[in-house]
């Protein structure tokens, strides 16, 4: 077995033992998901769930984002 086919190998039963679970929290792209992971460190993904929507009406990017107040 070649280093490729190993490579497959692990890879095939990796995806065997934890097949992809979908990812709890609502989100659109990478950046609103980097902001919903950080939230759920702090409350449930159910609560992050409920303010997601209100936080990203206002700033869904970093750019807007910055300009939030605490």
């Amino acid at each position: 077995m070649n280093k490729s086919e190993k490579i497959n190998y692990i890879i095939d039963t990796l995806e065997l033992l934890f097949p992809k679970v979908p990812v709890p929290l609502n989100h659109k792209d990478p950046y609103t998901l980097l902001i919903a992971v950080l939230l759920s460190a702090q409350s449930t993904d159910i609560g992050v769930n409920k303010i997601t929507p209100i936080l990203f009406a206002k700033a869904d990017n970093p750019y807007d984002m910055v300009k939030l107040s605490i």
